[in-house]
């Protein structure tokens, strides 16, 4: 296979993060226009939807604005209930709260009281430096065991060294008892950058106001704020007399235009013979009074808008076509590979390692280099079924994996192969073609093993081990490994006749009894084998067939065992009785002639 260069290659996540937020660009975009669109022969349904969107968007943000300040006096609270914190221990607290400043920009700093009303904290932004608390703020800020509400709060904007915020306030305790109290704020300057960020399409401006009268954040606020009155006790301008001329006029405003579906309020503030339309909408639980959010916009200056939107509409819908055309293209051309892949891992899980059909390379860096991966793991397990019964394998897989093999005792028939005279037969071998002599005639064996179910256990030097009734039950055990043991005998009859290899014979014995069966062996190197006294026994009857050579190709001698369990499906001759090392009781051994005919009902799946 050619080798699979990995360098040059773009990477998948640079590619789909382009693709997706392009085309989601584009059709947000077109969907935009669009509904702007479908509104073209009513302008001013069509600036009070675009209001909507922008009102939305304000509210939105509005909500993330504020809600940080929620979460960290939450946080707070939490933890000094449960005593993760200790408010005698300065040092941790000032970690603690620059921790949860620093991803909170628009909190503008954090104090928390003892509950003798004595600052123990205080820190500004998340420069580190715990701040000295001057005493007219301490006594404007410090709350008391009745003054500090119960759980977090919003209060009224409050001015401290001439700056104005809005505040959250809690009471702190542990156990039950009040420990001291927390405090953050939101520099309301701020909130004008929020409320810039949100004026929208169609030359909208957004505001927020301070119940009825006061003027809480407006995009142009610094250059207005010399242009307005101040209230000097919540240091906030007032909406009568401010800067922006329109929406000052807003209390004036005449409200027979048609009300939104929407949970906002429309009106029609008329200024300079100009109209101009407010969509608000009040919002509660940031302070004692409601916020007044909202938006307007000159509606002489939609007509303008409505042919520029059209124009930009068609554009967009053909755009949209040529993306969908280009993502489903490039949608295919992605997973071409990846799909390649799923087909190709399917027949590894299958052992099928000689069909798989590895895809090329790919010019995206991840998807290449798990082409690569796949790659050199396919020849790795090509390598490792060299050494690994692939049969065995898949029956241990089709059963739950090696962590579901345990060893446990089985009756199994057991079969034992050895070449005869291999020692002298080999002496006049050279290295190279004793090991493709053992190759060729361990390929029969095999063969003839695994047709009939067998596991092969192991080979040694010249002999070959193999056992049935595991890791699958098989009923017909017996039989299976006598029809093995006959089938080898054919193939060296068959081999012999067609003069090729080696002229040789084989002793096969084959024994049934209860085995130990399952994984054995020392951590990082396990053989799934058996073990026992019928191991033992079943080489005892191999070596017996020496005592019964009469020259034919292969001599197959079984236990007494084996001829009671294949009943009559065999042929038999009595060898005899005889005594086997290291057990008390001699064994009755037989000499297998033939089958007598196929078994009806007997299954010889092989594995």
């Amino acid at each position: 296979m050619k080798r699979l260069a990995g360098s040059g290659r773009v990477s998948l996540t640079v590619l789909l993060s382009t693709a997706i937020g392009t085309l989601i660009l584009l059709s947000v975009g077109i969907v935009l226009f669009i509904t702007a669109g479908a509104n073209f022969r009513n302008t001013l349904e069509l600036l009070r939807e675009s209001g909507e969107l922008t009102m939305a968007n304000l509210e939105t943000r509005l909500l993330d604005y504020v809600e940080p300040a929620e979460a960290l006096a939450d946080y707070i609270v939490t933890l000094v209930e449960k005593g993760e914190i200790d408010l005698s221990n300065k040092e941790q607290l000032r970690d603690t709260l620059l921790g949860t400043l620093g991803p909170s920009p628009q909190v503008s700093g954090v104090v928390i009281w003892d509950k003798q009303r004595f600052p123990v904290v205080a820190l500004e932004d998340v420069d580190g430096s715990v701040q000295t608390i001057h005493p007219s703020v301490r006594d404007e800020l410090g709350l008391t065991e009745s003054s500090a509400p119960a759980k977090p709060t919003w209060t009224a904007p409050t001015s401290v060294q001439g700056v104005t915020y809005i505040g959250m306030q809690t009471a702190l305790h542990r156990n039950g008892d009040y420990v001291g109290a927390f405090a953050t704020g939101i520099d309301i300057e701020r909130l004008s950058d929020v409320v810039r960020e949100a004026s929208g399409a169609l030359g909208m401006t957004a505001f927020i106001l301070y119940g009825d009268k006061h003027v809480l954040a407006h995009p142009r606020m610094p250059e207005l704020a010399n242009r307005s009155r101040l209230d000097q006790e919540l240091n906030l301008l007032f909406l009568e007399g401010f800067g922006d001329r329109i929406l000052a006029d807003f209390p004036k405003r005449d409200t027979d235009f048609p009300q939104s579906d929407a949970d906002f309020e429309s009106a029609i503030v008329e200024y300079n013979e100009q109209g101009y339309l407010f969509l608000t909408k009040k919002i509660s639980g940031y302070s004692p009074q409601p916020w007044r959010i909202g938006v307007y916009a000159n509606m002489a200056d939609i007509g303008d808008q409505f042919i520029r939107l059209l124009g930009s509409t068609m554009i967009a819908l053909l755009v949209l076509v040529v993306a969908i055309v280009l993502g489903i293209l490039l949608a295919r051309y992605l997973a071409r590979p990846i799909i390649q892949l799923a087909k190709a891992e399917g027949q590894v899980g299958d052992l099928d390692l000689e069909n798989i059909e590895i895809p090329r390379a790919s010019f995206i860096r991840e998807i290449n280099e798990q082409i690569k991966a796949f790659h050199r793991m396919v020849e790795g397990l090509r390598t490792f079924e060299t050494y690994v019964p692939r049969a065995l394998v898949k029956r241990i897989i089709s059963q739950g994996g090696s962590s579901a093999v345990v060893s446990t005792e089985s009756h199994l028939a057991l079969m034992f192969t050895d070449i005869i005279g291999f020692t002298k037969m080999s002496e006049d071998m050279k290295p190279g073609e004793v090991a493709r002599f053992l190759n060729d005639h361990f390929a029969i064996v095999n063969r003839c093993i695994e047709a009939e179910g067998g596991t092969i256990d192991k080979y040694i030097g010249d002999a070959a081990m193999a056992f049935w009734g595991a890791p699958d039950a098989q009923s017909d055990q017996a039989v299976r490994a006598c029809r093995a043991a006959l089938a080898i005998k054919r193939q060296m009859e068959a081999e012999a006749a067609a003069g090729k290899g080696v002229d040789l014979r084989v002793k096969i014995s084959v024994h049934s009894g209860p085995l130990i069966v399952g994984n054995i062996g020392a951590p990082g190197r396990i053989n799934y084998t058996v073990v026992g006294d019928t191991v033992n026994t079943c080489s005892r009857i191999e070596d017996l067939c020496d005592s019964v050579d009469d020259g034919a190709r292969a001599i197959i001698l079984v236990s007494d065992q084996i001829v009671a369990e294949v009943e009559n499906s065999f042929d038999f001759e009595p060898v005899g009785s005889f005594a086997v090392k290291g057990k008390s009781q001699p064994v009755e051994v037989y000499r297998l002639i033939g089958e007598r005919e196929a078994v009806p009902g007997i299954s010889r799946e092989t594995a």
